[in-house]
């Protein structure tokens, strides 16, 4: 939090000291809202009721020139918190950052987003109705602390280098360690798009290398995505790999309504002699298929199925029927 306010401080003297004081700040409030009511089929974790899964406010404000910052604050669900947390809400900085940008290459420090699985994420554009494949199975994280450059090449090439805590923007403590990633995104036309992902972090001795490929295609009538993903040493255990795949799809049945569904299929490498598969509480198969409703350019809903089919007799299915709602300002 220190470090957040201290990034805080610096954007605001930056705009009070070095730039013209003529100069007069823009900017633009964010927030965005998930919430949802849930029917459950099965007695698992996640009961019947109503749940406020994310309230992100925050600012982004621009002075004149190349320079701009943004602070966001994140009350999350108690499943976003560090491990020994207690299961309460917590108020965190998602992003506090300070960027540089001019028309080809921008450059960000701070608490930042992670490119994982960004792009795919905004091409889905259903992110309030369920988490990221990556995000899901213990890829990586939506934000981190560190520094992000990312470079246009030309309209068809763009590309991404990060260098990051690796802990996430809720632990961000400094361990001798940092997340190094690449990406590249390839979109030879406003439908096509291509993008490949590459991170590796040593810990403890272990290399633990991710690898993400996305490919999608995107028109006025329907829109179509896959993904491959693949990580390493999991769990800081030797041999512990695991990989999935991730594909969604949509119709636009009117010009405010969508039907949409997605699968994922999550797997891991079987250790020998093992009884019980290390990695059982995540090999499962995740399907959602619903309708969102476009109500404005501030509010979605989506009526939708959910269901998780474990691998491993030792866990329940998970059956949900879902009203989803977005606010994003």
């Amino acid at each position: 939090m220190i470090k957040s306010l201290f990034i805080v401080a610096a954007v605001l003297f930056i705009h009070t000291t070095v730039l013209p004081q003529a100069q007069v700040t823009t900017g633009k409030h964010i927030t965005e809202i998930f919430t949802d009511f849930h029917i459950n089929f099965n007695d698992t974790a996640r009961r019947t009721g109503f749940d406020l899964n994310r309230a992100y406010l925050g600012y982004q404000f621009r002075p004149e020139g190349n320079f701009y910052g943004t602070i966001i604050v994140n009350i999350g669900t108690p499943e976003d918190l560090a491990e020994g947390s207690k299961p309460r809400r917590y108020a965190y900085c998602r992003e506090a950052s300070l960027a540089w940008s001019d028309d080809k290459l921008t450059i960000t420090m701070g608490i930042t987003g992670t490119r994982i699985f960004e792009y795919q994420q905004r091409f889905w554009g259903k992110r309030y109705i369920a988490n990221t494949y990556q995000s899901i199975n213990g890829y990586g994280f939506v934000a981190d602390l560190g520094l992000v450059i990312d470079y246009k090449i030309s309209d068809v090439f763009k590309t991404d280098l990060s260098i990051m805590n690796g802990e996430g923007y809720t632990n961000i403590q400094l361990d001798n360690n940092v997340r190094v990633s690449a990406g590249l995104t390839i979109t030879p036309s406003d439908k096509i798009a291509i993008r490949l992902y590459g991170d590796i972090q040593r810990q403890q001795g272990l290399w633990q290398p991710v690898f993400v490929g996305f490919a999608g295609f995107n028109n006025d009538l329907f829109n179509i995505g896959g993904e491959v993903s693949y990580k390493s040493n999991i769990d800081l255990s030797q041999g512990h790999h695991a990989w999935g795949l991730s594909a969604t799809g949509g119709i636009n049945i009117t010009k405010h309504a969508q039907i949409f569904a997605r699968y994922d299929y999550s797997t891991s490498v079987v250790m020998p002699g093992d009884i019980l598969k290390w990695n059982y509480q995540k090999d499962n198969s995740f399907a959602i298929a619903g309708i969102q409703f476009t109500l404005s350019p501030n509010v979605k809903l989506a009526l939708d199925y959910q269901g998780t089919f474990p691998y491993s007799s030792a866990r329940q299915i998970s059956d949900l029927i879902m009203l989803n709602a977005l606010f994003k300002l």
